[in-house]
């Protein structure tokens, strides 16, 4: 939960210097007392090391945690709150974002370094961190789209276990060595840009706006709208027509299937 993750970040900062990152000293890595630092750097952005007030990386790193919180409430609540399917497979499509965004986000610089047992990796290109997130919503849609031709011809517990089972697959096929040069096999993708890119520099390096912290919640407050117009609209009508009775639904004109799958690949971009 998000209180857990801000315990967590507070224990890992209790590693460190009260003032800013500058005057953290470097230790070896031997030194167990000083593991903390090495740990944070993966949860903390890269630009931290820039002079940051401790209190402004504990704000944006909770903020980046709120978004991701409140994002992925977004799935359950389209496919199962107002389309009443159930569907327990959101992990896999919450994986496939995720290793959609690293992917094609990660420094070209920083591949040989990430992908290290893999010669870099295939993938030899780096996009903006917008363009990652919109393909990290559409290629979990798509995803959805493939799978839910078969599963959503079920329904209730049956629908469940199909969907967690799939969980489970994407879970194994991401970790399998042989796609190790796409998704770096059982080892973590690192090097991963945050929302510290969003903030504005000057010609020496410095923040003079910094956006890591708003565009978060800006990202959220254009989530929530989105689905609001989508409950309000025909298709949210619809949705809610099924979760209350199929039977009745579809003797009204509604397309179980085709508002089933869209309800299914909406809650997969999300």
């Amino acid at each position: 939960s998000t209180a857990d993750a801000i315990h967590y970040i507070k224990h890992l900062l209790s590693f460190l210097p009260q003032n800013n990152f500058e005057s953290a000293p470097i230790v070896a890595c031997e030194d167990p007392s000083n593991r903390g630092s090495e740990v944070l750097d993966g949860i903390i952005p890269s630009s931290a090391n820039a002079g940051y007030d401790m209190k402004q990386v504990i704000l944006e790193t909770v903020a980046n945690a709120e978004f991701f919180e409140i994002k992925e409430s977004f799935a359950p609540n389209i496919i199962v709150g107002f389309a009443g399917q159930l569907v327990l497979g959101y992990a896999a499509f919450y994986g496939i974002g995720a290793y959609t965004y690293g992917i094609l986000t990660i420094p070209v610089t920083d591949r040989l370094n990430v992908y290290q047992y893999f010669d870099g990796g295939i993938v030899q290109f780096c996009l903006p961190m917008l363009v990652g997130l919109i393909l990290a919503g559409i290629v979990p849609a798509i995803f959805a789209w493939l799978i839910g031709l078969p599963v959503l011809r079920l329904k209730s517990d049956y629908l469940a276990i199909a969907t967690l089972g799939f969980a489970e697959i994407i879970r194994a096929v991401f970790q399998w060595q042989a796609l190790g040069p796409i998704t770096n096999g059982a080892n973590m993708i690192t090097q991963i840009p945050t929302f510290s890119s969003f903030n504005i520099e000057n010609a020496n390096g410095e923040v003079v706006l910094r956006l890591s912290t708003f565009v978060p919640f800006l990202l959220v407050a254009v989530c929530i709208g989105i689905m609001v117009l989508l409950i309000n609209s025909t298709y949210g009508r619809a949705f809610k027509a099924i979760r209350e009775d199929e039977i009745a639904a579809e003797a009204m004109g509604i397309n179980l299937p085709r508002h089933k799958m869209l309800s299914f690949c909406i809650s997969s971009f999300f």
